[in-house]
């Protein structure tokens, strides 16, 4: 799902509390981790505050901001916003994410910007929600419902989805 990630990353840093809009992370040059190297496509070269980072789609400061939660909180909140796990529906469950079999610190830098980690767009919607929605996760649904019937399903959930995410 590539850049769509970094979206991803930016709310979990920011739900951690270790950064706000206003963080700073460096931007300047490439990451080297042995053999393989993170950088910008239309780099800034420079630090760049997290809102700057998103703006500019910085990969650097993406893998930056996810190793600074650390490879377990980053995992922990993909798998909070249910990227982890299949999706189910009324259809029943979507395709598994390909994960990482053994994840490291590389696979957490590149998941911040959408590498290494494949998910379905249903999933990435479904994850999604909670970052738009006041940190309220609406199970997915293809029948029509009002906000109130979504509303009755969100809190009757007894599926592992996320409680409401704090606002960072």
């Amino acid at each position: 799902m590539g850049s769509v990630f970094k979206t991803i990353t930016v709310a979990g840093v920011l739900d951690s509390g270790l950064a706000n809009v206003n963080t700073v992370y460096d931007a300047t040059s490439p990451i080297y981790f042995g053999r393989f190297s993170i950088s910008d496509f239309h780099g800034k070269r420079r630090p760049l505050t997290v809102e700057e980072a998103f703006i500019y789609s910085s990969n650097i400061a993406s893998a930056k901001m996810a190793m600074h939660m650390g490879v377990p909180a980053h995992r922990a909140f993909l798998k909070k916003l249910g990227l982890l796990d299949p999706v189910v529906t009324e259809l029943g469950p979507s395709a598994a994410p390909i994960v990482p079999k053994h994840w490291k610190k590389l696979n957490t830098m590149t998941i911040a910007f959408g590498h290494g980690l494949s998910v379905t767009p249903l999933q990435l919607a479904t994850a999604t929600v909670p970052l738009v929605n006041g940190g309220l996760a609406v199970p997915p649904t293809f029948l029509p419902r009002t906000r109130e019937e979504a509303l009755a399903v969100s809190s009757a959930s007894s599926s592992p989805r996320p409680a409401p995410c704090s606002s960072g």
